[in-house]
């Protein structure tokens, strides 16, 4: 009887998947959205490690930063509209000699620098909303407690014309029952990271915005 337990025991130890095997499934199975071709996928190395965040904030963040950056990119593209106006209307201000053309050029600069002063306003409170928002997900993304794995994962597949087996390597965001996973290139999550670490040494909006301003090419 104690020999029968122990074989029983045995086969049911063998029955059940190490971290690294259920990982390596989840992930092969999510893997067939991102490869030109699936067939292809040759695993290389998986490692698993604990998982202290809310991957929940992940997307909110990368799109937030996005938004920062359009709205930067539209507040500099009114500045320099309002800059032009304003050099406009230098030129065409009225006086005494002013023709009906020059009245009009000058009116029209001004209703462009009025219109480009309107929506500078409406971005710069957009951009404020932003970032608010923005440091509001990185708060909520140290969670403190156990929320699952991250499995950084390499592999080989074709490329998109088939012709050859490249090496790949993906970080995976995966739920505690290895049911569910997100999926990342590398590089992605470490220009995730630098924003991260941005806003968590920033010491005001202007710093986050700094940052923006000299890594516009990131995410």
């Amino acid at each position: 009887m104690k020999k029968l337990f122990i074989l029983l025991t045995l086969i049911m130890t063998s029955c059940t998947l190490s971290n690294e095997e259920k990982a390596e499934k989840l992930v092969k199975e999510t893997l067939k959205d991102y490869l030109y071709h699936p067939d292809s996928y040759e695993p290389i190395s998986t490692r698993v490690d604990s998982m202290f965040i809310d991957v929940t904030t992940i997307e909110p963040i990368m799109e937030i930063s996005d938004e920062i950056k359009d709205s930067m990119s539209k507040i500099n593209r009114c500045k320099r509209k309002i800059k032009s106006a304003e050099s406009s209307m230098d030129i065409w201000v009225p006086n005494g000699y002013s023709s009906q053309y020059s009245r009009g050029e000058y009116a029209r600069a001004k209703k462009e620098k009025e219109e480009a002063k309107s929506d500078l306003d409406k971005y710069i409170k957009k951009l404020s909303e932003q970032l608010a928002s923005l440091k509001e997900n990185v708060a909520k993304y140290y969670k403190g407690e156990f929320t699952g794995w991250v499995v950084s994962h390499r592999f080989r597949s074709l490329n998109g014309a088939g012709s050859m087996t490249i090496p790949g390597e993906m970080l995976f965001f995966c739920n505690e029952e290895f049911t569910t996973c997100n999926g990342y290139e590398v590089d992605k999550i470490e220009n995730f990271a630098k924003i991260l670490k941005a806003v968590d040494e920033a010491t005001s909006d202007e710093d986050i915005m700094d940052y923006f301003k000299d890594n516009s090419f990131l995410l």
